[in-house]
């Protein structure tokens, strides 16, 4: 430990010790070597919980000068808040500022960093877009002594639109300011490390193997019969004085778990502690339940989906509890990390059940081979990001002519042909989509042959929406009193009731997209709009077939659920079974901006 933090700043040594750290962790060393010894780019991989956050940091702002900037770049809000209280006291010890910039941070904060940028900025995709947008004058100067940009969630962001949009961010920035920042990427799941690579920078990516200890697994799986109403009551008795995450698949299907388990407790007498988490419950109460499940108070029990998944600092969790088939063995990888930190076994269970009516309970088959890739192998799906995203393409060169004002054609190409995302865009392509967007009015001819926005693109591009390149459905706002609950999909009417954040509402009135309620008794349900399930990949699909074609145990499983798959097995021996069709279809591609290319240049994967 001794060579390492010799080379810290005094102020970061101080901080170690107050904090009683007795060695640095292994990704802390791997990191410190290729910060302190190259001028590579840095990739991170490990675990959940490993400490990537300040291997990332203390080398970097040991090397920071006093009026230099760090960019830490994060797909959340929350974890940019998160990420601000935990590294907290390290920076006040170093007179740091830190400024976070997204839609929650104020006005005030915002100017003064224009004014003085210096520390570290954090910031989203969206709202660097916006600074971008909106401050490109300032741009030059707000970036000019950029030195590391830090990308939380490296595999997140390469397989979403949003990736695309940060390449073409970085680049943009750089570009303006002339700064040439040392890029940092952390992740907990990658399925191909040199892809990530490339991604993160196309030359000079150092990607350490960090040695890990061996995570300590308990898990269990247990499949229930379509006609056995006993699941949410085994979720219950696992749950009891534990605190733990119910990860559900649909956000209907956590408010539903939610809503029993509240029903269970109030029938035998326990503690209501149960909580509800997914992206259309309100920030606030989100951000409560995670102070709430961080504090460790009290053994709480959170009802998530995906919203839980990535790195936010929950503190120590007692057990997983997976309903259904994992989405993918990326989500499987993000959700087991969630638990048995500080050498402490992780409990995972698995709880199964078809409701359909077909001899085989697919979820169940594909929970197994999930399970099985993840334990034998670490294997995790490779992403597969498109090579001409003309969806992007729009997107970006409108900001570019928003931005600019007025631009000419050839500068306009120059200047999004040569960003590394569109390098597989030719020319010809661009001008089809140029003269296209010019015959639908997004944009137009000024009188000097320069572009500028049309008139049909002018409340696009100024709409609150466009800055995100994901498509957000158009929800109405709940609210008891003055508070606001969360969004649901559709409007509901006067007297109806729905589910939301954990319990049930009743509409008192509704206007303008914003639905007014009361507390109601009683169960109730919503529906939210859906985008489609994930599409399995051909070696998940692989394995399943194995698993119904092979002798193979597996201990997780009890008794009762190995008869069931034995049962299972010789159907699929004796009648010749396929696999599912919408298991290995096409996934359908859409994007918000497809409809504005034109049929030629729609994306292509």
């Amino acid at each position: 430990m001794n060579n390492v933090v010799e080379r810290l700043s005094p102020w970061i040594q101080a901080h170690i010790f107050r904090q009683g750290w007795s060695e640095l962790r292994p990704v802390q060393h791997a990191a410190a070597a290729v910060l302190f010894g190259s001028e590579d780019h840095l990739l991170l991989s490990s675990g959940t919980a490993t400490g990537k956050t300040e291997a990332a940091f203390l080398p970097a702002l040991t090397l920071l000068g006093n009026d230099e900037l760090i960019m830490y770049v994060s797909p959340l809000k929350a974890l940019i808040n998160d990420q601000f209280v935990r590294l907290a006291p390290l920076l006040e010890q170093g007179k740091i500022p830190v400024t976070r910039w997204h839609g929650e941070a104020s006005a005030a904060q915002k100017q003064k960093f224009l004014r003085e940028p210096r520390g570290v900025l954090q910031i989203t995709p969206e709202s660097l877009q916006s600074l971008l947008l909106n401050h490109q004058h300032e741009c030059a100067h707000v970036f000019a002594k950029l030195r590391v940009v830090v990308i939380d969630e490296v595999h997140y962001f390469m397989a979403s639109p949003r990736g695309i949009q940060l390449q073409c961010l970085l680049a943009q920035v750089e570009r303006l300011s002339g700064c040439s920042p040392r890029r940092i990427g952390l992740s907990a799941t990658l399925g191909d490390a040199q892809a990530a690579c490339d991604w993160l920078s196309p030359h000079g990516v150092q990607h350490p193997q960090v040695e890990e200890a061996p995570r300590k697994l308990h898990i269990s799986m247990r499949y229930f019969a379509p006609d056995d109403d006993s699941r949410d009551a085994h979720v219950y008795r696992a749950t009891l004085g534990k605190k733990s995450i119910v990860f559900a698949n649909s956000r209907l299907q956590a408010e539903q778990t939610a809503q029993q388990l509240k029903r269970f407790a109030a029938q035998r007498g326990t503690p209501d502690v149960y909580r509800v988490h997914h992206g259309s419950v309100a920030a606030a109460l989100r951000q409560h339940t995670e102070r709430d499940m961080k504090s460790g108070d009290r053994a709480l029990v959170t009802c998530a989906t995906v919203t839980l998944e990535l790195g936010l600092d929950i503190g120590d969790l007692q057990r997983i509890v997976q309903l259904g088939a994992p989405l993918s063995v990326a989500s499987l990888t993000q959700r087991i990390g969630r638990c048995g930190r500080k050498g402490q076994p992780a409990e995972l269970l698995f709880l199964l059940q078809d409701d359909g009516d077909e001899a085989i309970c697919w979820p169940l088959v594909q929970a197994i081979a999930m399970l099985q890739l993840y334990l034998e192998q670490r294997w995790v799906e490779p992403v597969q990001q498109p090579r001409e995203p003309f969806d992007l393409l729009y997107h970006q060169t409108m900001c570019a002519v928003a931005a600019a004002g007025e631009i000419s054609p050839p500068k306009l190409a120059q200047r999004m042909l040569t960003l590394p995302a569109f390098a597989q865009i030719s020319q010809e392509d661009f001008r089809t989509l140029l003269r296209h967007l010019i015959e639908i009015d997004h944009l137009r001819r000024s009188e000097t042959g320069g572009l500028v926005i049309g008139f049909a693109g002018e409340p696009i591009v100024t709409s609150r929406d466009f800055l995100s390149v994901f498509t957000a459905p158009a929800d109405y706002t709940v609210k008891a009193g003055d508070k606001i609950i969360g969004t649901v999909g559709r409007a509901y009417e006067p007297g109806e009731r729905f589910a939301l954040a954990g319990r049930s509402w009743q509409v008192k009135s509704a206007a303008q997209r914003e639905i007014h309620v009361v507390p109601a008794q009683g169960a109730a349900d919503t529906r939210w709009q859906s985008y489609g399930g994930e599409v399995l990949h051909p070696i998940v699909l692989q394995r399943m077939q194995q698993v119904l074609t092979s002798g193979e145990d597996y201990a997780y499983l009890d008794t009762a659920s190995r008869a069931a798959l034995q049962t299972m097995r010789e159907h699929f021996r004796r009648d010749g079974v396929q696999l599912p069709a919408q298991l290995q279809q096409t996934p359908q591609r859409f994007s918000k901006f497809d409809r504005y290319l034109p049929e030629r240049l729609m994306p292509r994967l």
